[in-house]
């Protein structure tokens, strides 16, 4: 006996050639009920009901888990199912997980090839706790990555504060000698605030945005190979340069971006893999589109901070004590700091620079009292206490006041007197 499918075919084929279904039946051996079903358009494309897999419920953290890593350890991954709730065994998990691996590794990934110029990728490292300045502090790795050329720039901090973003971009483009003309950033509050639902761009970034001449974007939710490019630079610098100097036992900043800088250099040189060119080659090719960096017209994006002098000539900021001239005592000063290197300018509400230093690390309260500052407050102190001299009457209009002052006679009272008053007026 034929397959359900063909009779279909044959019983349409029979009516076309003018055969009635009676017929048809009689040489299928069918039912007349059965031959109206097969000359019916939709017979046999009603799809069955697939019976759900056991795992189904399961297939987006095994896609996740895989398409994060291919190999990952299956045997860690079926505790974790185990542990929501999965009723299957290893097996069925095995023979999902090797399809799923399968596409992964052999899918084909578009290229985004960013035209010279236009855009650069920004994100953030978290290299954990180093010594850093002799005692431990997290650090942090600043990227930006040019999309044409590959080019990176890489800047150590300790602080992931908006001025320190500012002014990592400042270097990055002195660091280039030109500005991208579009910037990609993902989610972090420095870069993009969500006021109820919209996003908008951090007012102290767009305001370096139109200094500098470039335009904020925001990666698509979701979408993390947006910008791919600087993170997949971030995996390499994670393996490649951060092994190097992090079996040291202390270094300082300034080295450690002293030292990232020349392996920058080296990696700068290397061939681009899959085009032939080295980054510093692309460069060259790229530059010439990019905008112009202008340094005078940056602005200045330290961080500032108010502070009034108290009555010893002194400031007080992160529990540290710093002078000033005794002069500004009560005033309002500015501090401006640079949060990349915590050097500090201490600005009078003229605009006057009175002091420059180094911040003192947060909670020692330390004191920092200049010698001048002290002399200073000892000078107005003195002032201060010292007796004011009495004018000397002078001849004329001044010794006729001086008489008439003189001649002057105020009448002394027993406070009895002022009793025996309340009395009368009750």
């Amino acid at each position: 006996m034929c397959r359900k499918e063909d009779r279909m075919h044959i019983a349409r084929i029979l009516a076309t050639d003018g055969h009635s279904q009676k017929d048809i039946a009689a040489k299928l051996g069918v039912s007349d009920r059965m031959v109206r079903k097969y000359l019916k358009e939709d017979f046999g494309t009603r799809v069955r009901k697939k019976r759900r897999s056991i795992i189904e419920p399961f297939h987006r953290i095994i896609d996740e888990a895989i398409e994060e890593n291919p190999y990952t350890n299956l045997v860690l991954l079926y505790e974790r199912l185990k542990r929501q709730r999965y009723g299957g065994g290893m097996t069925i998990l095995r023979d999902y997980a090797r399809g799923i691996r399968e596409k992964v590794i052999t899918k084909a990934v578009l290229r985004f090839e960013s035209e010279p110029g236009r855009q650069a990728q920004v994100d953030w490292k978290e290299c954990g706790s180093w010594c850093i300045d002799g005692r431990m502090q997290k650090l942090y790795a600043f990227v930006m990555l040019l999309g044409y050329s590959r080019q990176p720039f890489v800047l150590f901090t300790t602080n992931m504060r908006l001025s320190t973003v500012l002014l990592a971009h400042l270097a990055a483009f002195a660091w280039f000698g030109a500005v991208p003309r579009e910037i990609l950033y993902d989610n972090m509050k420095t870069a993009w605030l969500n006021q109820g639902g919209s996003w908008i761009v951090n007012p102290g970034l767009l305001s370096l945005a139109s200094a500098c001449g470039f335009t904020p974007l925001r990666c698509k939710v979701r979408r993390p190979q947006t910008k791919g490019k600087v993170e997949r630079f971030i995996g390499y610098l994670a393996h490649n340069f951060l092994p190097r100097v992090e079996s040291r036992a202390g270094t300082t900043l300034e080295e450690l971006n002293g030292e990232v800088a020349d392996w920058l250099k080296r990696v700068n040189a290397q061939q681009i893999s899959g085009i032939r060119s080295t980054r510093a080659e692309r460069f060259a090719e790229e530059k010439p589109y990019m905008n112009q960096w202008v340094p005078e017209a940056a602005p200045d994006v330290r961080e500032t901070v108010g502070l009034v002098v108290s009555r010893e000539g002194q400031m007080t900021y992160q529990t540290n004590r710093y002078s000033v001239p005794a002069d500004y005592i009560g005033q309002m000063v500015t501090m401006k700091i640079n949060t990349l290197n915590y050097h500090c300018q201490v600005f009078s509400r003229e605009n006057l620079l009175l002091r420059e230093f180094t911040l003192s690390v947060k909670g020692t309260r330390e004191v920092n009292i200049r010698k001048e500052d002290s002399e200073s407050l000892i000078e107005r102190w003195k002032a201060e206490r010292r007796p004011v001299p009495q004018k000397v009457p002078q001849e004329g209009e001044d010794l006729q006041l001086s008489d008439e002052l003189r001649a002057t006679s105020v009448e002394t009272r027993n406070p009895a007197c002022y009793d025996k008053l309340v009395g009368a007026a009750s």
